[in-house]
């Protein structure tokens, strides 16, 4: 075993290949914007949201081959098992206050570590927010980061300067499994220059501004919204018009025009997402009466097609008749396929299941999606090989492991599939019976 966490593993580095490729392909979509963002010239510390549980340091993980250094919640190390599995993992603990005032004081150690791991020149990922939520809002940030930062500035013997490199993780959907996610570095936060700016001012001072600042950084790399009272009805109304093709055309040409270049894939979703909440929360502002009509006609919309079992999608792009019709045939179409995958896929779905069962937290849905899949993959693909290979010859053998490949990713693509078309053909029968839905 390595002595310290930061040092080489050659079994780490072999198993990170496959799990790269496996959160890679766990997603339908998966960018990296803004890489060129992350400094060369200093010390850094990565510093992401935390909307998703587990999957958040997972794709982070990928974003690279170089391996990376990340911090959880100490209450998960108390089992000496657990304890070993995430130092091999590269994960380390950090206390919280929550955890209690004798507990913290391990904190020390933990600085200590992390320090090391940063002046050796590893990425060291921390999330402020010291918590996950699936909201596109931040939680109070922990100072925790920013006592690294200082313990980097003062165990520094090569004068070089510490940043703080603010990214944000965006995802097409918390819950749902083979989705799409964003990664957004954005310009690194120098913390050295900072301090010495304010040195003359208070510790808490600083400590507060520098929170501050890295608050709005990483605002900056995602879809924000204020987390009050009317948070619901601005997504929901940001859906509603980024959903529509023509805003969504138009709007992205305006943005694009506006910044001077292409928005590529998911950071033009992103870009039109942040301008239909920019336009709702700039209404509130400047007709906060005009606006909280606006969001009881959206927040009424949103309860009722919930309990009817609409999407968003489906009111924002409605689809004609004959447009319906043929996303039925294909269903249709699909579903003999899906029978097929939903049998070769039963050893990773069912345990799946499950664990799904006892899980609380929805944030942890894919998290456990995703750890099936990344366990069972290789031996699921060993069994089906050796019954297709025993009971079928080898032509029909081999067509049928390839059409087995990509079972997992079918089934949850069909099945997102049915749920709009099922969408859809709800929306036509009910639409009468809905509330306003033309903003």
């Amino acid at each position: 075993m390595k002595n310290r966490i930061q040092d080489k593993d050659p079994l780490y580095t072999f198993l990170k290949i496959f799990v790269d490729w496996s959160v890679r392909s766990s997603y339908r979509r998966y960018q990296v914007e803004g890489a060129e963002n992350i400094p060369t010239d200093g010390h850094v510390i990565w510093a992401a949201n935390h909307t998703n549980a587990l999957m958040d340091p997972m794709v982070l993980l990928s974003t690279s081959r170089i391996p990376k250094v990340f911090v959880a919640r100490a209450d998960i190390f108390r089992k000496k098992w657990a304890s070993k599995a995430l130092y091999f993992l590269r994960v380390m603990p950090i206390f919280r206050i929550r955890d209690g005032l004798d507990a913290v004081k391990h904190n020390d150690q933990s600085i200590a570590t992390a320090t090391s791991v940063i002046l050796d020149g590893m990425p060291f990922v921390i999330y402020p927010e010291a918590t996950h939520r699936p909201k596109h809002s931040l939680l109070k940030l922990s100072k925790g980061i920013f006592h690294i930062a200082e313990s980097v500035i003062a165990n520094s013997k090569e004068n070089k300067p510490v940043y703080i490199l603010p990214i944000g993780i965006e995802y097409g959907d918390y819950f749902r499994f083979h989705n799409d996610v964003l990664i957004n570095f954005g310009k690194p936060f120098n913390i050295t220059e900072f301090i010495s700016e304010h040195a003359d001012e208070p510790q808490p001072v600083v400590m507060q501004k520098m929170r501050e600042v890295l608050t709005q950084k990483l605002a900056e790399q995602i879809v924000y919204i204020p987390d009050d009272e009317d948070y619901d009805a601005i997504w929901e109304y940001a859906k509603l018009k980024a959903g529509n093709p023509d805003y969504f055309k138009k709007t992205l040409s305006e943005i694009e025009a506006r910044q001077g270049k292409k928005l590529k894939g998911l950071l033009g979703v992103q870009a039109v997402d942040k301008q239909a909440v920019a336009d709702a929360l700039a209404l509130r502002e400047s007709k906060p009466d005009q606006a909280r009509e606006l969001f009881a006609k959206v927040d009424a919309l949103r309860l009722w097609r919930i309990q009817n079992g609409i999407s968003v999608r489906t009111i924002a792009n409605e689809c004609g008749g004959l447009k319906l019709l043929f996303r039925i045939l294909i269903a249709i179409l699909g579903l003999p396929y899906y029978g097929f995958c939903a049998v070769v896929g039963m050893i990773k779905w069912i345990p799946t299941m499950l664990i799904l069962r006892n899980v609380k937290d929805d944030a942890f849905y894919n998290t456990a999606r995703y750890g099936v899949r990344l366990a069972l993959a290789i031996p699921a693909l060993i069994v089906w090989s050796l019954i297709f290979f025993l009971f079928f010859s080898w032509m029909t053998a081999s067509v049928l492991l390839l059409l087995s490949l990509p079972s997992l990713k079918y089934l949850y693509d069909y099945g997102s599939y049915f749920r709009r078309v099922s969408s859809d053909l709800r929306w036509k029968l009910r639409k009468k019976h809905a509330p306003e839905s033309d903003f």
